[in-house]
Parts: structure tokens; C-alpha cells; sequence
């Protein structure tokens, strides 16, 4: 595997780094937090079909439900 965790010395904190080219995808983040990381850089060099999505992007929510297609901008401008 080309990408690997280390822990950050005499720190509550890891990197996650390339073993080839040394480069630094993430320098003190959580075990946890590493280990999300360094599967998704798996996931994304060895699995062609593999389409990294954004489940909190906020511009997909732009619609309020509640009033049918009027954005949540167009709202605020109203009750103004």
C-alpha cells in the first residue's frame, strides 16, 4: 500500500502520507480521521469506477421543501 499513518511524535495526532513520494495528505488529524483518509486515497487510485461524492455540500440543499422552488435566498429577500 502506498499510502501509510504515522503518529506525529510527543502529539495526540497522526499524518497520513505517500511511502513513495513522501508527500503529506493530512498532518495532525485523529487516528480515526487518518484511517477515513487513507481509505479514500485507496479507494480512489485503485478502483477506476470509484466517484468520490459530498454528502455535506451545502449547495445541493439550496431548495426549501417546504415552499415548493423558491431557494432559501429568495426567501430571506421576501421577508425583508
Amino acid at each position: 500500500m502506498p499510502y501509510a499513518i504515522r503518529k506525529v511524535p510527543r502529539k495526540k495526532c497522526y499524518t497520513v502520507y505517500n511511502k513513495e513520494t513522501k508527500r503529506v495528505f493530512a498532518r495532525c488529524t485523529t487516528k480515526e480521521n487518518a484511517t477515513k483518509q487513507s481509505r479514500l486515497l485507496r479507494a480512489i487510485m485503485f478502483n477506476p469506477g470509484f466517484v468520490p461524492t459530498n454528502r455535506n455540500n451545502p449547495r445541493t440543499r439550496v431548495t426549501n421543501k417546504k415552499n415548493g422552488n423558491q431557494t432559501a435566498k429568495t426567501q430571506r429577500n421576501r421577508k425583508r
